[in-house]
């Protein structure tokens, strides 16, 4: 039977029956800013310019820099020393600024912008905190079956199917939801004191309506075309998540709004138990994100977008801010004893074909757990899921519902108009492509329902053309570029950027070791999706590697392999070829070769 959890599987439910007491997070307070700039040579702060190599750590305030590009200057110039914060990491929402090449220019640059946004440059840490604060004066407890929401299924909708639409007799719609999360937390939740866990052993019924909380469901027989098309279920393997075969039975955990959606898809679902309430709440912060939703509009009409940015950051934050537990250390003094620990707490349960130094990889703390071997002890770090750091259902059911919203929008498209195409998904959009001759039908159903109200949706763009290659990474163009993000590498306005040059930092005892980089997209791109050409029309389809529960590790080894060595050339051809036709002078400046429009030939 195939599983789709955070990990391999569900794991314990924690002994105990009373509700543990919601913990605030004690407020810290931080240190004034200390303003600084820098170019390859010099330094300025409020004491005037000086060479790049006198900086020194500060004990009484915090160094900020403007762009990471003086961060790293200052990291590279002085290695053994802590390298300063930077103001356009802490703050996303910030106006784009550019690198000056000039320490007394962008000092200035760096002072402006304080002034400007003084008031508004809150720590997201500090912020996250004085939420929670809230959401424990509201709820107050919770019960130690909250542990059943972090297991659960918890990623948002992200997939690409298509790699490029370039037929002339077709066109590309894009949409995105406004504020999808904070109209999701508009919804009612189980009373997180009061969840009781029932035993269930039956099928559901076919016209019964669900209590509010998490089913353990068993789904059986895919019974659409859409669900095989789209498939959203993930199982995790080999550190990664992987689309969830369909071929034998699927276990999930499923709020009941979800087992809803799935009830049209699968043939049968078997109902196992669940852990429900006979008490809703409302969000505690679900009045906060709704005036934070109408500040955005009104800064949007002001025209505003730094404070408009600013709210949709904040708000994203309120959705995820009950979900970040303590994570202390618990010793083990066996490997073995360890890793049942992780079987009973997290559902860590991995194959037996799967090498230790392959699992090594991904507890090293990517999913939030890790695991450290010492001298006489084996140290689990990971999330506590028994005391009051957090409330995970209220994050994990914001998710879901927006899971919901999305797939419920995708089904919607696909049955709107003849040969349409979904493209591409991610968290809170939607591109597809679909007939020319359609597209004015279309138009009119989208623009009778869009507006700008929270938790609906707008036309973001309409474009002759596409190109999407992994979740992040996408170009949609006309004659031009319309439309564009190229996650981690790119910017705002070099669509075709290739690489971006990092400087990470790592601490040797109380040294801290600048280690530059440059990070190509080619190297950062995922080996998780295959490319098959369609025969008939020529049309390069993107598969996410699939699982079951009896695939092999060399199996999923080998699909990596093979999808690294080529796939991953036939996407950044399309790159090339998309970059070369648009914007040829800047190929040229790059060096970039001409390559053909071959690439397609060569998927399978």
């Amino acid at each position: 039977m195939n599983k789709t959890y955070r990990f391999h599987g569900s794991g314990d439910l924690p002994n105990g029956r009373e509700p543990v007491l919601l913990r605030k997070r004690t407020r810290s307070q931080r240190a004034p800013l200390h303003l600084i700039s820098a170019d390859p040579y010099t330094i300025t702060d409020e004491l005037g310019t000086r060479p790049i190599e006198t900086y020194r750590n500060l004990t009484e305030a915090r160094p900020i820099t403007l762009t990471r590009r003086e961060a790293d200057l200052i990291a590279l110039a002085n290695p053994g020393i802590v390298p300063p914060e930077v103001l356009e990491d802490l703050h996303p929402w910030l106006p784009e600024q550019r690198y000056l090449n000039d320490s007394a220019s962008s000092f200035d640059a760096l002072r402006t912008i304080v002034r400007r946004y003084d008031r508004h440059l809150v720590s997201p840490t500090s912020y996250c905190d004085e939420k929670w604060s809230t959401i424990c004066n509201a709820l107050r407890r919770r019960s130690l079956l909250d542990a059943r929401f972090y297991t659960a299924w918890h990623l948002p909708i992200q997939d690409v199917h298509i790699l490029e639409e370039r037929r002339q007799d077709r066109s590309v719609i894009a949409i995105d939801f406004n504020g999808m999360y904070p109209a999701c937390m508009q919804q009612p939740f189980p009373k997180p004191a009061d969840l009781r866990l029932i035993s269930l052993d039956r099928k559901l019924d076919e016209t019964e309506t669900l209590g509010i909380g998490l089913y353990r469901c068993i789904l059986e027989g895919p019974s659409t075309d859409f669900i095989t098309r789209y498939n959203p279920l993930r199982s995790f393997r080999c550190g990664r998540h992987l689309r969830t075969g369909l071929d034998e039975a699927i276990e999930v955990d499923l709020n009941e709004f979800e087992v809803e959606f799935f009830r049209k898809h699968f043939r049968a679902i078997h109902l196992v138990e669940s852990i429900v309430s006979d008490k809703t709440v409302r969000h505690p912060l679900a009045k906060e994100v709704q005036r934070s939703f109408a500040n955005r509009r009104s800064y949007h009409k002001q025209g505003n977008k730094a404070l408009a940015d600013r709210e949709k950051f904040l708000a994203t934050l309120m959705a995820s801010c009950a979900s970040r537990p303590s994570r202390p250390r618990r010793r083990f003094s066996t490997r073995s004893l360890a890793m049942d620990a992780m079987k009973g707490t997290y559902g860590i349960d991995v194959p037996l074909d799967e090498p230790e130094t392959a699992t090594e990889i991904w507890l090293q703390g990517r999913r939030g757990i890790r695991l450290l071997e010492e001298a006489d002890a084996v140290i689990v770090q990971g999330p506590d899921l028994r005391d009051g750091s957090a409330c995970h259902l209220l994050g994990q059911r914001i998710v879901a519902r927006g899971r919901m919203i999305l797939l419920a929008m995708m089904e919607r498209i696909h049955a709107c108009a003849p040969d349409v195409q979904i493209c591409y998904t991610n968290i809170d959009s939607i591109h597809f492509s679909l007939p020319t001759e359609h597209l004015d039908k279309v138009l009119a159903w989208l623009r009778s329902e869009c507006s700008e109200e929270m938790g609906s949706f707008k036309i973001e763009a309409l474009t002759r053309h596409g190109l999407w290659l992994e979740p992040g990474r996408y170009w949609l163009y006309s004659d031009g570029i319309e439309k564009f993000r190229n996650r981690g590498i790119g910017d705002r306005r070099q669509p075709f950027k290739d690489h971006a040059i990092h400087v990470a930092s790592r601490q040797l005892d109380k040294l801290h070791v600048p280690i530059k980089a440059t990070l190509r997209m080619e190297t950062t791109m995922s080996p998780l999706r295959s490319l098959r050409r369609n025969p008939q029309n020529g049309f390069i389809h993107q598969h996410l590697m699939e699982t079951g529960s009896s695939t092999p590790f060399t199996e999923i080894l080998s699909g990596l392999e093979t999808n690294a060595r080529s796939a991953i050339p036939i996407r950044m051809a399309a790159f090339r070829n998309l970059e070369q036709e648009l914007c040829p002078g800047f190929a040229v400046a790059k060096g970039t070769e001409n390559t053909p429009l071959k690439y397609a030939k060569s998927a399978t």
